[in-house]
């Protein structure tokens, strides 16, 4: 029973964040450590065929789309939520 609280009140949300920059694989690589580094980010990756969308799992507990966002443009970035 207490597995299944626990699972019950684990919430994850998700959100795709759009690049205007063309990266190259490694720059994608270290926007995704970085991101990944964030309190409460489960999880960044690009996605593989389209290299300009990046989808960050959190906790909406402890991170929120805007912060994510934030630190994607601190990365010298033009970006945007969809």
């Amino acid at each position: 029973m207490i597995v299944e609280q626990l699972k019950s009140n684990h919430v994850k949300n998700s959100v795709v964040v759009h690049v205007n920059e063309l990266l190259d694989k490694q720059h994608r690589r270290d926007i995704e450590s970085i991101v990944e580094q964030m309190s409460g980010v489960t999880d960044a990756h690009f996605n593989k065929t389209r290299h300009h969308l990046m989808v960050v799992d959190y906790d909406p507990k402890r991170a929120n789309s805007g912060t994510i966002l934030t630190r994607v443009k601190l990365q010298q970035l033009h970006a945007q939520l969809i």
